[in-house]
Order: C-alpha cells, then sequence, then structure tokens
C-alpha cells in the first residue's frame, strides 16, 4: 500500500493518478471515511486494518487535518484526533509514504 497525505487542496489525487493511476486502486479522501466511521460509531482503525487486509496494489489518500486551528466542537476535536491516529497507522503499514505540497510529492518513507 502506498500512502499519499497532506493539506487540502494540494494536489495529491492528481499526483496520485499522474504516478499510480493505472496500476494501483486508489480510495480519495479517506479522511471522510474515518468521519463517517466515526460517525457510526465505529473504530476507524479497526476499519483500516480490515480495508488492508483485503485489497492488493492500493494507494490510500487522506488530508492532513492536524495542522489548523484546534476545533471548540467536541466532535470535531476527537474526529482530528481519530484521523491522526489512522493516518498515523496507514503510513506505518505503508511500504511508501508520499506527503504532496503545491502538488509536489516527496517520498517521506
Amino acid at each position: 500500500m502506498i500512502f499519499v497525505v497532506g493539506g487540502a487542496n494540494q494536489g495529491k489525487k492528481a499526483y496520485v493518478e499522474k504516478n499510480f493511476g493505472k496500476d494501483y486502486k486508489i480510495i480519495e479522501n479517506y479522511h471522510k471515511q474515518v468521519e463517517r466511521e466515526w460517525k457510526d460509531g465505529k473504530s476507524p482503525l479497526k476499519e483500516a486494518e480490515k480495508l488492508l487486509q483485503s485489497t492488493g496494489k492500493l494507494v490510500i489518500i487522506s488530508n492532513e487535518l492536524g495542522y489548523g486551528l484546534v476545533p471548540i466542537d467536541k466532535f470535531e476535536r476527537e474526529y482530528r484526533e481519530i484521523n491522526g491516529r489512522v493516518n498515523c497507522y496507514l503510513a506505518e503499514q505503508a511500504e511508501k509514504v508520499i506527503r504532496v505540497i503545491c502538488g509536489i510529492g516527496t517520498q517521506i518513507k
């Protein structure tokens, strides 16, 4: 699995399509899936584990949410924290981690 992370609107999807589009299944906006699972009372970490056990060549794209202001809303704070934990898990499991800023990907693992 390849994990691609970066801020909103930084060109992650275009980068992935250009570099991995033909050979990999692409899951974009994974942070939104984490939010849905959290709202539904599921464990996003366990769901991520299941996902990685059931797929082959995969690229997961997720926003990094921890660089902005800390939300006042309790749910938003908890979601931001769990998203960070899921991102850490995915990065740990990935064969490559690429951070995309301004459309430029830098391999950090």
